[in-house]
């Protein structure tokens, strides 16, 4: 007969194990939380090429060459959540002691002390080569692009994000280097007024994110980033004013003076979408105060989500149909 103290040792050694499972699955869910798994929309910019070559360098009529570039730019996407996730890695680990600060981000789990900052920062390194070598899959070029990226990234997190307007200026550049990755990997036109919109674009919704920043933590904009306390909600209301305006303008004259576009001008029929699109999106940075989080605003309000929606299926629709 088995004795008692068997089976208690049985059931600690038990114990142990389902805790360590715990433990890393708890580590697990920490990491992927620290790598912003809601703003992973960001890297949908990717496909925006192949969406605006639609009947110039693919056509419906052709699903095997379209299931191709849709691979490609899905391997690129994956690319670029990995190459954020290092950054966010990164970032978090510079931003520890400040992000205590803050009403939010206090609960990350680097700031939280959940995640170490050693293993924090050799994640990141694991991320980032894992982001090269899946960009490596489609293009060798692409992988020179999203080195950049990264590298543009590390010296906006160690210096950019203290200089007033290069802060905004590099978080841009960002999203034109999706851009450009994404035409590069499926070999279309680099469209250079796709370039200069969401070069306009991602500043306003930088501006609107800075704006909410200084909305939200008022008296402990010191103890934040460095380039905070060098704007003022007037100077960055006013700025999103402008480049909201700016990207409207670069839009509407992209429909009417693009020359792969179709001659019968009917793609500024997309222009009131993006129009009211852009409106909903500062309404709400301005009289709901959710400009800190744009991923939020662009996958949870409705309104927009419409908008965006139905600009895409005219987009879609009209270059198949006249291009």
């Amino acid at each position: 007969m088995l004795r008692p103290a068997f089976y208690i040792k049985v059931g600690i050694n038990l114990h142990i194990r389902i805790l360590r499972e715990l433990v890393k699955t708890v580590m697990i869910l920490n990491v992927l939380k620290s790598t912003r798994p809601k703003q992973w929309v960001k890297n949908l910019m990717v496909f925006l090429p192949l969406v605006f070559s639609a009947n110039e360098s693919w056509s419906i009529d052709d699903m095997e060459n379209v299931f191709t570039l849709l691979i490609k730019c899905c391997v690129i996407f994956i690319g670029f959540v990995f190459a954020s996730a290092a950054i966010y890695l990164f970032n978090d680990v510079l931003d520890k002691d400040k992000d205590t600060y803050h009403t939010d981000k206090r609960l990350r789990p680097i700031a939280s002390g959940l995640i170490s900052a050693r293993m924090a920062l050799t994640l990141s390194l694991f991320f980032a080569v894992i982001s090269l070598i899946t960009c490596a899959f489609i293009k060798n070029i692409t992988v020179i692009y999203i080195f950049g990226y990264l590298l543009l990234m590390v010296i906006y997190s160690l210096s950019l994000r203290s200089i007033f307007v290069l802060d905004v200026a590099a978080i841009s550049a960002g999203f034109v280097i999706r851009v450009l990755v994404g035409a590069v990997a499926i070999d279309v036109p680099i469209s250079i007024w796709l370039c200069i919109c969401m070069a306009l674009g991602s500043m306003y919704i930088a501006l609107s994110k800075r704006y909410a920043e200084i909305v939200t933590l008022k008296n402990k904009i010191s103890f934040t980033r460095g380039s905070l306390p060098m704007y003022s909600t007037s100077i960055l209301r006013w700025g999103s004013y402008i480049f909201l305006a700016g990207t409207i303008v670069a839009y509407s004259f992209y429909t009417l003076t693009a020359d792969n576009l179709p001659s019968n001008n009917l793609m500024v029929v997309t222009i009131p979408f993006v129009v009211i699109g852009m409106l909903r999106y500062q309404f709400l940075v301005i009289k709901r105060d959710f400009g800190e989080k744009p991923e939020e605003i662009v996958t949870k309000d409705k309104f927009l989500l419409v908008a965006i929606c139905v600009w895409l299926i005219l987009v879609l629709g009209i270059l198949g149909i006249y291009r």
